[in-house]
């Protein structure tokens, strides 16, 4: 393949949008190879099939092709892909026992540096790129949602610092006064509206459904916590 050839192709018309499904070889044998090793590792095979479906989806359907032409597309990819696959990916394989704010630290690097101008046109325009950006963000969300459920009572202050991280990010976008991604100028065009609205509509995404899953998220870790302090508290006889 032509290494400027981006894996999910051409930036799409809207009227072709709903043809551009992706079932490229490479990727629906690299699929079939995470299904086996999965369902061989995993202490939890319903949850794996559905992380793995939801996956699988997101590389597949359309959505893939969207990504190409609108910043937001991506970023709901990530979302989706990030906060919703990997908790479940992580509540289906062995828990990770280190300590998690490393992993929201290695996270937060990954996620910032993928999506500033110069990595990120890298992804559009070649296969290496792409599958170094998203196998690292899947991995890295995995590892820290892993370690916030190995060890909730630790885990609230790296699931708020991941929150803010992205909130942050989310708030630059939607008020920045120019588009960050040269690639979308045109490629937004057919779908009437510019740049920088689609910029902005990404920014809303993260903000309203990233910062929902994450508050979400830390009300369980909150839930989870005060239910296994209790457990581990001997039973205390009143005096009468």
């Amino acid at each position: 393949m032509d290494p400027y050839t981006p894996f999910c192709g051409t930036p799409p018309l809207p009227a072709d949008l709903l043809t551009r499904w992706t079932f490229d070889p490479v990727l629906l044998a690299g699929l079939a190879m995470a299904l086996v090793a999965g369902l061989m590792l995993s202490t939890d095979r319903r949850r794996f099939a559905l992380a793995w479906g939801l996956i699988a989806v997101l590389f597949v359907s359309p959505l893939c092709a969207a990504s190409m032409a609108l910043f937001s597309a991506r970023v709901a990819q990530h979302v989706l892909l990030t906060l919703l696959a990997a908790p479940v990916l992580a509540a289906a394989l062995p828990a990770l026992r280190v300590p998690a704010l490393g992993p929201a630290l290695v996270f937060a690097v990954l996620f910032w540096g993928w999506h500033a101008p110069v990595p990120y046109q890298m992804t559009l325009q070649g296969d290496g790129a792409y599958w170094a950006m998203h196998l690292s963000l899947i991995a890295a969300a995995t590892a820290l949602f892993s370690s916030l459920r190995a060890a909730p009572q630790h885990g609230i202050v790296a699931a708020l610092v991941t929150a803010a991280q992205l909130t942050f990010y989310a708030v630059l976008i939607t008020l920045a006064p120019e588009p960050w991604h040269s690639w979308h100028t045109l490629t937004t065009i057919p779908y009437g509206i510019t740049a920088l609205a689609d910029q902005q509509l990404a920014g809303a995404i993260m903000w309203v459904a990233g910062g929902g899953l994450f508050l979400a998220l830390i009300g369980v870790l909150a839930a989870r916590f005060l239910r296994d302090d209790a457990a581990s508290r001997p039973d205390t006889v009143l005096p009468r």
